[in-house]
């Protein structure tokens, strides 16, 4: 069976303590994947400065 070594710290073997899984914020937590810690944003924007409908403008503008 191959050794698991552990991913907090690589010079010792997994010992199955779970602190890997635990919530960097809230360590009596256990992660569920919120992305708090990680400031992600539920959502993206992309500003829309043009509309072209004429698929030969489009190509003049390449």
């Amino acid at each position: 069976m191959e050794r698991v070594m552990c991913v907090l710290d690589e010079t010792k073997e997994c010992d199955n303590c779970m602190e890997c899984e635990m919530c960097d914020l809230d360590p009596s937590k256990v992660c569920d994947n919120c992305g708090k810690c990680l400031d992600i944003k539920d959502f993206a924007s992309i500003r829309i400065d043009r509309v072209i409908t004429d698929p030969s403008e489009y190509e003049e503008k390449k």
